[in-house]
């Protein structure tokens, strides 16, 4: 009888420890690439925080709202896509990001100037990253490559957290001496004494990331770093969009502005 009680206590043991086992910060990348595949239009908006380049004691605030269509054949920001970019608050948009997978305008509206870059006319503008925007599948890109390079990554999952009222993981990416670009252009290149030191915040029932945050600084000086903090939020997921609306690239469409057509 005895036997049987151990038996059955080491049973309810390994049970126990079985349902309370942390995903690790592996398993969470892996199952937020899974949920990003689900997505097929997103529509939200995002508050931003970064070190000044010009001073990096000052920090610099700016909100976007964006809108994007999934474009798996795009290789520079993987959709079709409509950015809304203030300063300091979200009532007038400065400037304008829109690219239909074959043209990008560039507006500001201040001074009415739109630079429009073809990419068919154009093709030399694909070879390489001459423009970039954080997109989910951008950041999906980049979890992937962590993953098939994580000789170089430092993954970790820290204590979970609450972005924006809700239950996120937290997961700590630990980069040095090599340097990257984000989204698409990921890529690594030695660079002796860099430290990046990234946290992802992946919603806990959805697995979608709501915000991400970067420090950058030399192992020299460690108290001289820059960064950047991203925070999503009111996000839609594959709700229809009016593409025909979100995404006109047309002259027609920049009537009243300068127009420039950009060259490789």
């Amino acid at each position: 009888m005895a036997k049987k009680n151990i038996t059955y206590l080491f049973s309810l043991l390994i049970l126990i420890f079985a349902c309370e086992r942390k995903e690790s910060a592996t398993e969470i990348l892996r199952k937020t690439i899974e949920s990003i595949d689900t997505i097929k239009t997103v529509q939200f908006k995002q508050q931003m925080r970064r070190s000044n380049p010009r001073n990096i004691k000052d920090t610099l605030v700016r909100y976007r709202e964006m809108v994007f269509t999934r474009l798996i054949s795009d290789s520079i920001v993987g959709v079709k896509g409509h950015w809304y970019m203030y300063l300091s608050d979200s009532i007038e948009a400065v400037y304008e990001d829109i690219f239909d997978g074959n043209r990008l305008v560039r507006i500001n509206n201040p001074d009415s100037l739109a630079r429009l870059y073809d990419l068919v006319k154009y093709p030399a503008f694909k070879e390489k990253h001459f423009w970039s925007h954080n997109t989910p599948f951008g950041m999906q890109y980049e979890y992937k490559y962590m993953l098939e390079n994580g000789e170089y990554y430092g993954l970790e999952r820290l204590n979970d957290t609450i972005i924006e009222g809700i239950n996120c993981y937290q997961i700590k990416v630990l980069l040095e001496n090599q340097m990257s670009l984000p989204g698409f252009a990921t890529s690594l290149e030695a660079y002796e004494g860099l430290i990046t030191d990234t946290r992802y915040y992946i919603n806990k029932e959805t697995y979608y990331p709501l915000g991400v945050k970067a420090e950058t600084y030399l192992s020299t000086d460690p108290r001289n770093k820059t960064f950047i903090e991203q925070h999503y939020y009111d996000l839609l997921f594959n709700d229809p969009i009016k593409e025909e609306l979100q995404y006109n690239t047309s002259l027609k469409s920049l009537s009243g502005f300068e127009t420039i057509e950009m060259k490789p």
